[in-house]
């Protein structure tokens, strides 16, 4: 059987480019595939929102995400890449940060070369740590792989105090390293996202656009012909999400009822098919 880690790579290799949408938690994650998308990504900012009632700026432990990685992990068939943020300290923490990964069932992960604490490359006052500090991290992370499938892309947020320049020379040197992919995180122009893969020169190349966010958003299509491999989503499923759930309890506490709110919301029985009840009735029956 063919595990998550190679399937994942599989695609980097045939499809161009790989649209992947951000889970948050298992049910977006299973949504993801039931729309016919092949892998799906994990945010860590997602994460914090949706699991803790928090901002992205670091608050998290590795265990926290590790935690509901596993869970979303575990709810799809799909491959995932999961937000490592900066690997959870230096060499040593990055290389156990990718066991757990890979012990909870991901296909990949991203790690950054920003300062700890991290925060939201769509935030202003992104620091980034010296070159060769995110090298003996990223050395560790590779090396402390059990899978050689297992996808590891090296995300520099350098744009903000390097300029797209200083962000490319980062990513030539992580790819050179043996990063599977550089990631390049909060661009916030067209001329820097054209840019960026051809100072880079050869590689694979990822991108995440978020609504609101400093990334213009440009199609999929526009991004591929620009040199990105993979386009990540990172927002649009919390976001999409936290603005039904606004508007429709905005709507009851002004109705008094939920009669008229059943058009902008997806019944039971829509959300018991995602969840596949049919096939645990089934085993019921059989066991029973």
């Amino acid at each position: 059987m063919t595990t998550k880690p190679a399937q994942l790579r599989s695609l980097l290799n045939v499809q161009s480019p790989l649209v992947v949408p951000f889970a948050y938690d298992a049910f977006s994650a299973k949504l993801i595939e039931a729309a016919g998308f092949p892998a799906a990504g994990i945010s860590g900012s997602s994460v914090a929102a949706s699991a803790f009632g928090l901002p992205d700026v670091g608050l998290l432990s590795r265990e926290d995400v590790v935690g509901q990685a596993r869970r979303i992990a575990a709810a799809v068939n799909i491959p995932v890449i999961a937000d490592a943020d900066t690997g959870y300290g230096g060499p040593l923490q990055a290389a156990h940060t990718v066991r757990a990964m890979e012990d909870a069932g991901l296909a990949g992960l991203f790690m950054e070369d920003q300062e700890d604490p991290k925060r939201c490359a769509h935030l202003a006052g992104t620091t980034v740590i010296p070159t060769e500090t995110m090298l003996g991290k990223l050395k560790a992370a590779l090396g402390a792989r059990q899978d050689n499938d297992f996808v590891i892309i090296a995300r520099t947020d350098a744009v903000e105090s390097e300029g797209v320049e200083g962000a490319a020379k980062r990513a030539r040197a992580y790819l050179d390293a043996g990063a599977d992919m550089a990631f390049f995180a909060g661009p916030s122009t067209v001329q820097e996202l054209e840019q960026f893969p051809k100072l880079v020169g050869q590689g694979k190349f990822m991108v995440v656009l978020t609504e609101g966010g400093k990334t213009p958003l440009l199609t999929a299509s526009q991004l591929a012909d620009m040199g990105y491999k993979l386009i990540g989503y990172s927002g649009l499923a919390i976001g999409s999400a936290a603005k039904a759930v606004q508007d429709s309890l905005s709507a009851l506490q002004e109705q008094g009822s939920n009669v008229n709110l059943a058009d902008r919301v997806m019944p039971l029985g829509d959300r018991n098919e995602i969840l596949g009840l049919a096939a645990w009735q089934q085993l019921e029956e059989e066991t029973g």
